[in-house]
């Protein structure tokens, strides 16, 4: 349990990284080059999903080596899933809640949190679950 808890920690402050990627991206797009926060939300959230491929498996996970084709393929998996989600409650979001889009940092932050806690989280363990090379081996 106690491995568990610092993996989330951990996670979470790898998925900061990335949401700081994200949001930078997203707000750049908005702020600089007159983007709107909807038509910026894929872009900024693409930087902040490779991003999150390292900082989960290096940080994270504690995963060795490089990555390996089964973790990016899992991982891609996964993240279609979350980037979809992300999307859909993010546009749903600023489309129904109309002072949302003043405040779309703030609501892609909360949307993201909960993608990744319930959704995202669970499953990285799966994608990078210790393959029985990388375990160490207990032979006398």
């Amino acid at each position: 349990m106690r491995d568990l808890a610092l993996r989330l920690v951990r996670s979470g402050g790898a998925g900061a990284l990335a949401a700081g990627a994200d949001l930078l991206t997203l707000t750049v797009l908005s702020e600089l080059f007159a983007v709107g926060p909807r038509s910026a939300s894929a872009p900024a959230l693409t930087v902040g999903t490779v991003v999150m491929f390292f900082a989960q498996k290096y940080l994270a996970f504690r995963s060795t080596g490089r990555p390996s084709p089964r973790e990016l393929v899992l991982f891609v998996l996964v993240q279609a899933g979350g980037y979809g989600l992300t999307l859909v409650a993010y546009d749903f979001a600023l489309r129904f809640v109309p002072w949302l889009e003043v405040h779309y940092v703030l609501a892609r932050l909360a949307i993201t949190n909960l993608v990744w806690l319930g959704y995202s989280f669970p499953l990285w363990h799966w994608v990078f679950r210790p393959r029985a090379v990388d375990k160490p081996s207990i032979h006398p």
